[in-house]
């Protein structure tokens, strides 16, 4: 089985924090070029594998309109095999959202919807750019539309500029008022290189340690109590409704990229299509396929990989598995380090399963770069 993620890359305006590669296109032409190259990327490397989950991000996905949806959606489902209980996911942000869009993604197959949200304090999303304000969000929150979703996700950001404590407790406890939402992905702002706060960073008065771990706090406090289990590093679901094309991100499983500067991983190598609009399309147009790189990993590099993906999971990983996969004992090599992770209440090993605790995955990156 097999995982299909497709990037639409275009934007309205690019967030102040957003380092994913997206473009705008007022007038349109440049999403009808867009569709016409998914669809020869789709000929040219369609598979006979069954589709177990597919996933729609960008970028801002619900900005496309309904006739190009339901065209790259037909065109999906006519040259792939998905399973009956394919999982399929779309990235949407409020003020790019209709009842009328949300109904036509239900009549095609979509079944899980993931609001970009991040906050819920006009403020903050102002200082984000964000083009959408609390009242907005919180009008899809309270939308029927969304109850017809076989799960809801919204997108939070902590340590944004001007963010206390106290005022992302107020946007978490009111997202979790949303009688639908089954799932939060709460990511800590990492600011990268090539973003508006990094380049105006001392503008900005972004929140000290104190006051991030005091958020970090709050959040556990409020999704335990409001029935969610944090299964990975920044993602918490209620009972059976983790992200099953995430998961297999994490499970090291194989997926492939669609669109431009989508990525692909096939067991043994990794490659990345071209992040230009303009090379992408080009490559698509002489019927060449529009990879930029293409890596086969050393068993060095697909250990590392393997033990960062999984260690960043509540479930962790297979002692037994790893050794048949990698010809070695992780435990036994890295003896002393392991002991000291489970004195310091970081990691349990028990029934063959090495996994961090919640107190581990904080740091899940650092454990496993170690071992």
């Amino acid at each position: 089985m097999i995982s299909l993620y497709f990037h639409i890359p275009f934007c309205k305006r690019k967030c102040n924090y957003c380092d994913f590669y997206s473009i705008s296109d007022e007038e349109g032409d440049k999403v009808r070029e867009y569709i016409e190259s998914l669809k020869k990327e789709i000929i040219l490397r369609k598979t006979d594998e069954k589709v177990e989950s597919i996933f729609w991000g960008g970028g801002t996905p619900s900005l496309l309109k309904e006739n190009d949806f339901s065209e790259i959606a037909d065109f999906i489902r006519a040259n792939f095999d998905l399973l009956p209980d394919c999982e399929w996911t779309i990235e949407a942000n409020p003020e790019s959202f209709s009842e009328e869009k949300a109904q036509l993604w239900l009549n095609k197959g979509v079944n899980r919807l993931s609001l970009g949200v991040q906050s819920l304090n006009d403020d903050e999303l102002k200082i984000c750019g964000r083009l959408h304000d609390a009242q907005q969000a919180t009008a899809v929150l309270k939308s029927k539309i969304i109850e017809k979703f076989s799960s809801v996700n919204v997108d939070l950001i902590y340590g944004l500029p001007l963010q206390t404590a106290a005022s992302f407790e107020s946007t978490l406890r009111t997202v979790c008022e949303t009688p639908c939402l089954a799932h939060l992905s709460l990511y800590e702002l990492s600011v990268g290189e090539n973003t508006h706060f990094s380049w105006e960073r001392e503008k900005y008065n972004f929140p000290s340690e104190e006051e991030l771990a005091k958020m970090m706090d709050i959040s556990r406090q409020i999704l335990t109590a409001n029935g969610f289990e944090r299964y990975e590093v920044s993602n918490f679901a209620k009972e059976g409704k983790r992200c099953r094309h995430n998961e297999n991100y994490w499970k090291d499983g194989q997926y492939m990229g669609f669109g431009a500067a989508a990525h692909s991983f096939d067991g043994r190598r990794r490659c990345a299509n071209h992040s230009e609009l303009s090379l992408y399309t080009d490559s698509l147009d002489y019927g060449e396929l529009p990879v930029s790189f293409c890596e086969k990993m050393d068993s060095k590099r697909r250990r590392l990989e393997f033990l960062m993906l999984n260690l960043r999971t509540v479930d962790g990983f297979s002692v037994s598995a790893f050794r048949r996969k990698f010809k070695s004992d992780v435990l036994l090599q890295n003896e002393k380090y392991v002991q000291k992770l489970v004195k310091d209440g970081l990691m349990v090993v028990e029934d063959d399963v090495c996994k961090l605790t919640d107190k581990g995955l904080d740091m899940a990156d650092g454990v496993a770069a170690r071992l």
